[in-house]
């Protein structure tokens, strides 16, 4: 029986020091850790990231905090492979949230030693920026380790935890009747994305499979798996012409997009329509297209008596109308309170400490298949 067993604590070790684990100055709704700490149960044994001094910044903030218990024994690491010589203080479980070019390879091995040495791993989306058949037998590897270590894998597709998805999973098997289309749409303001490998699609691996990944996650969540004989997508690529759709006229002069080769411009909007196998027809636009700070995202469900909407799915005063059966009315619900992040990491612990993979909504191997729809997504548009 391992300490942790005994005492009932899980140790937790975090790779990456950056906003997603640990929030950051530029705001928004990422900090894993603020949610695991208020979950407890745990304690912190390591954070993991090449640049020490970002690390020790974010552990004396934290040594300072109402939460400075569950950091006394965190270490300050450089390489994840140290975690693996940790002796009894090694972690249960890690959380990765580096740059998706950071892991997901034979090369940058994360997943694969951690789920070897039986430590259960949470990582980011989206899960690389490789092509899919590249790493592939990666991804074989690691989930067919992971099943035999016991190891629980979960992948950060947080919406999958959303109360206001939730609801309308429940609104649809309820309803009874097959969809007929699910349309959805990411629209984002872009001068707030001022992390400059975010416009280098060979960097990222482009909008669709860094930002809109979530989307074709749900997309997939509802409506199963993609006829990819029936994709097509259209994109505007992006142009230095003020006159052409393809030009942003707010983009920071920072981010020297002139530096990137026109063929490694990230697109300015991307169009992509198919058909699942159900018959169903799915649809996904992603634009960078908005001023200000506010994205602006709808989903829209369409099926015999039925039709859901959902906005703002990113922010707490997103929305729900609903008009159903026989009735021109529309219902409304509001998900003011919910929090898909503190979701995602606290089924992550709760499937960790019952050994219970199933109630795990992303694992790896469905994290592929999303990844799998992004990347044709992408071709399809861009010929890359």
């Amino acid at each position: 029986m391992t300490s942790s067993e005994q005492t009932g604590i899980l140790k937790v070790a975090y790779i990456g020091a950056g906003r997603v684990n640990f929030g950051g100055a530029a705001g928004g709704p990422w900090d894993h850790s603020k949610r695991l700490e208020q979950l407890g149960g745990v304690e912190f044994v390591a954070i993991v990231d090449p640049l020490v001094e970002k690390v020790r910044d974010v552990l004396e903030k934290k040594m300072a905090g109402a939460y400075a218990h569950l950091y006394t024994n965190c270490k300050v690491l450089t390489d994840y492979r140290e975690l693996l010589s940790m002796g009894d203080n090694k972690p249960d479980a890690a959380l990765v949230g580096v740059p998706p070019f950071c892991h997901a390879s034979y090369k940058n091995d994360i997943e694969l030693q951690l789920v070897k040495a039986g430590v259960h791993v949470f990582v980011e989306k989206p899960i690389s920026v490789q092509p899919p058949e590249e790493i592939q037998p990666y991804v074989k590897e690691v989930s067919r380790t992971a099943k035999e270590q016991g190891v629980i894998m979960s992948v950060g597709y947080m919406f999958r935890y959303h109360d206001a998805i939730n609801k309308m999973k429940e609104i649809i098997t309820e309803h009874g009747r097959p969809l007929m289309n699910i349309d959805m749409a990411y629209n984002c303001a872009y001068v707030s994305s001022t992390r400059a490998y975010i416009w280098n699609i060979h960097e990222s691996g482009g909008p669709i499979i860094e930002q809109a990944t979530h989307f074709c996650d749900l997309l997939r969540y509802f409506g199963g798996e993609v006829d990819y004989s029936q994709l097509t997508s259209l994109v505007v690529p992006a142009s230095d012409d003020p006159t052409n759709p393809g030009y942003l006229s707010s983009l920071s002069p920072l981010l020297k997009e002139g530096d990137i080769p026109q063929s490694s411009r990230s697109p300015r909007l991307t169009h992509a329509q198919w058909k699942f196998k159900t018959g169903t027809v799915g649809s996904l636009t992603h634009s960078y297209s908005i001023h200000g700070e506010k994205y602006i995202t709808n989903i829209e469900i369409w099926a015999d008596g039925l039709r859901m909407k959902l906005e703002n799915l990113y922010y707490p005063e997103c929305r729900l109308k609903i008009r159903r059966g026989y009735t021109d009315e529309e219902q409304e619900f509001v998900f003011p309170t919910a929090d898909p992040y503190h979701g995602e990491v606290e089924v992550f612990l709760k499937a960790v400490r019952d050994k219970d993979s199933n109630i795990i909504r992303s694992s790896y191997e469905d994290a592929f298949k999303t990844y799998q729809l992004t990347w044709a997504i992408r071709r399809t548009g861009t010929g890359t």
